[in-house]
């Protein structure tokens, strides 16, 4: 039985994470590196942490008009505190979101991005916020299976979501 997509507008609220930035891998191993190293400096049993029922990818909302080349690996903190090396700062501005789950195989996983960009696309109220320093989400719950820890060609389930903030299109 085919999972219909649903897009929705949230409201996301504003967040501190501690991430590790990664390029992307064509064997895909970028996310699962930055999440091995994230978790080596801060243990899921860190009291900084707010939660510890899924991780974040971050995207540069701007790089979807060419290609995304860099992403961040996160995990959602009450405060920064001590930074560990190799770990990065974000503050993430919320705000209103497109969001979609993914629940399946790698091809709904692809048919799931289509239908997102293709929602954006033909809004006629909103579109994606490329403006500089906004980072659209991927939340990755780390039970019962944390993805970032199989080999993405292991993968036989996506299980994620995608929150891309979004904004008011501009009149022209």
């Amino acid at each position: 039985m085919k999972e219909e997509t649903v897009i929705e507008l949230v409201e996301v609220a504003p967040f501190k994470a501690l991430a590790v930035r990664t390029g992307m891998t064509p064997d895909k191993s970028g996310t699962r590196l930055a999440w091995s190293k994230l978790t080596e400096h801060v243990p899921l049993d860190d009291e900084r942490l707010t939660s510890v029922q899924s991780a974040f990818v971050f995207i540069p909302q701007q790089q979807w008009d060419k290609e995304v080349d860099t992403l961040w690996v996160g995990l959602k903190v009450s405060e920064f505190g001590i930074v560990p090396e190799g770990v990065e700062a974000l503050e993430v501005s919320g705000g209103l979101c497109a969001r979609a789950r993914v629940y399946g195989d790698e091809t709904s996983m692809w048919g799931v991005y289509e239908k997102m960009f293709s929602w954006l696309e033909q809004s006629p109220d909103y579109e994606l916020d490329k403006r500089d320093g906004v980072l659209g989400m991927e939340t990755v719950p780390l039970r019962p299976i944390n993805a970032l820890t199989i080999p993405y060609s292991d993968i036989k389930t996506f299980d994620f979501t995608m929150l891309y903030p979004v904004r008011q299109k501009l009149v022209k």
